[in-house]
């Protein structure tokens, strides 16, 4: 089999995970609007409403602009994989900082969501993980020759 024909079936699995990837955030989105829609400068603390302004952008990137890259890196701009990993872990992060302001304010986590609605295992911590995954994936086919 030459490698023409190999890539062509790689860049189909990266379509179909993207779309994956978007279809599934988004039905979890929409079964759960007021966790992901809400108006962050209705908090008065400056830092919670910039750590929210950060989780709002990073879950539009995470299910909408993950997949774009996935799905144009899959077409041939193979520069798109430099975005990935930035634009996948843009949530994360804004969770873990949030989570962390949560803490140091209250003196309890608000984990608890994770355990009433296991849905959010996926996009808050396997989602991301995967997407690591994935980039480190694109980084080596196409540091190789195999992809040429």
């Amino acid at each position: 089999m030459d490698g023409k024909r190999r890539l062509e079936r790689l860049d189909y699995i990266f379509k179909l995970i993207a779309f994956t990837i978007f279809i599934v955030f988004w039905l979890v989105v929409i079964t759960f609007p007021s966790f992901f829609f809400f108006n962050p400068f209705n908090e008065p603390d400056i830092i919670r409403r910039v750590e929210l302004v950060l989780s709002t952008f990073g879950w539009i990137s995470l299910s909408t602009l993950v997949p774009i890259l996935l799905f144009t890196f899959a077409e041939g701009l193979r520069k798109a994989r430099h975005l990935v990993l930035l634009m996948g872990l843009i949530y994360p992060i804004s969770l873990i900082a949030s989570q962390t302001t949560i803490y140091l304010r209250t003196g309890s986590p608000y984990l608890k969501y994770l355990s009433d609605f296991p849905i959010f295992f996926f996009t808050d911590i396997i989602l991301p993980i995967l997407v690591i995954f994935i980039w480190h994936d694109l980084k080596e086919k196409t540091s190789t020759k195999e992809i040429l």
